[in-house]
């Protein structure tokens, strides 16, 4: 009998915490493990990951395997992970990321009921006995440590634990999704925009916000239990100031991945919009950039918190407008791919 889902554990070097990711799963003592597998992808891992992962889930008597993804690139390990899971639906956890008890028993359980649900995300909060910045509080969800994003709300707690709504944005870290629209996607030529590992080109992060908007033109709902829940275990250098500039600016080329998806589904007709190219969006990026400085200018004598805030917003900005001037032609590729895919017949009935 197949598992119902598959636990896809993409990992890079995550000798230091996957034993612990492993160990959290084996903790769930709340359904069969017979409902479950894990699938670690070692994505040209340098360290003893691969070593480390086969023997711990070979000791905690979990059913599950690890393979390799020798091109590196989070995206490469992902898409290995959803062509071989054997699960109807994919939970993605990172190898720095412990489960809490009855992640997966509430998460079958919102598929179960809502079969609307396409994609569902967790309550992530970070590991309590770290040493924290005084800014985390003001950053925490562009560290996954924070809970879904929802609008368009369909259902709220007033009616049940769990929250549905039509739009979201959910981090990668915690959420699950149906695989079949997935591989459908991709069976059709969908090629992910955003990719974290681009060799000497900038960084970029985005691939579970593009993922979510894929989801959401094929017309799926997103769902949010808060008793779906993980513990992230980040790295401290992560917390420093500095990282965290790097991380904004990651996060602000990937932003522009899910342009596509905010505007072309309007389009029925047989001429491209001038909006949709490289050089209006360009603009339009230099000028909220401009917007920002304005605003920031503004705030001068307002409290830290709010300083803080147009700063991130700032950096993230000059992300995505660094991104768009280094890959014109990517992006409008991105742009007709979108505009041009034959997602009608995919979307839900």
């Amino acid at each position: 009998m197949k598992p119902q889902l598959t636990l896809l554990i993409c990992t890079f070097n995550g000798s230091r915490t996957i034993q612990q990711a492993l160990e959290s799963i084996a903790n769930q003592s709340d359904v069969s493990k017979e409902k479950f597998e894990i699938l670690v992808v070692d994505n040209a891992s340098t360290d003893d990951t691969f070593r480390l992962a086969t023997e711990s889930i070979q000791q905690l008597d979990l059913s599950g395997r690890v393979i390799k993804e020798p091109k590196v690139g989070k995206i490469n390990a992902f898409l290995t992970g959803v062509e071989a899971a054997e699960g109807e639906l994919i939970s993605i956890i990172d190898d720095d990321n412990f489960i809490e008890p009855g992640f997966i028993h509430y998460t079958l359980e919102i598929f179960d009921r809502y079969p609307q649900v396409g994609m569902t995300g967790s309550r992530n909060h970070i590991l309590d006995d770290q040493g924290l910045p005084f800014w985390f509080a003001w950053a925490n969800g562009r560290y996954a440590c924070a809970q879904p994003w929802m609008t368009d709300v369909v259902q709220d707690k007033s009616e049940s634990s769990i929250v549905i709504a039509e739009t979201a944005v959910i981090s990668g870290a915690g959420s699950t999704f149906r695989v079949k629209p997935v591989l459908d996607c991709l069976n059709k030529g969908y090629c992910f925009f955003n990719d974290t590992h681009r060799g000497k080109k900038m960084k970029i992060t985005g691939e579970d916000l593009e993922l979510c908007w894929l989801m959401r033109s094929l017309g799926w709902h997103f769902a949010y239990d808060s008793r779906v829940q993980i513990r992230h275990a980040i790295k401290k250098e992560r917390l420093e100031l500095n990282q965290f500039q790097v991380l904004c600016k990651t996060i602000g080329a990937g932003s522009i991945g899910i342009d596509p998806f905010l505007f072309t589904h309007k389009h029925s007709g047989e001429r491209w919009p001038f909006k949709w190219t490289w050089q209006w969006q360009l603009i339009s990026k230099i000028r909220r950039y401009v917007n920002l400085q304005i605003v920031h200018i503004a705030h001068y004598s307002a409290d830290e918190k709010q300083k803080f805030k147009d700063w991130r917003d700032r950096i993230e900005c000059t992300g995505a407008i660094q991104r768009l001037i280094s890959e014109r032609g990517n992006y409008t590729q991105h742009i007709r791919q979108v505009a041009s895919g034959d997602w009608t017949e995919l979307r839900v009935k």
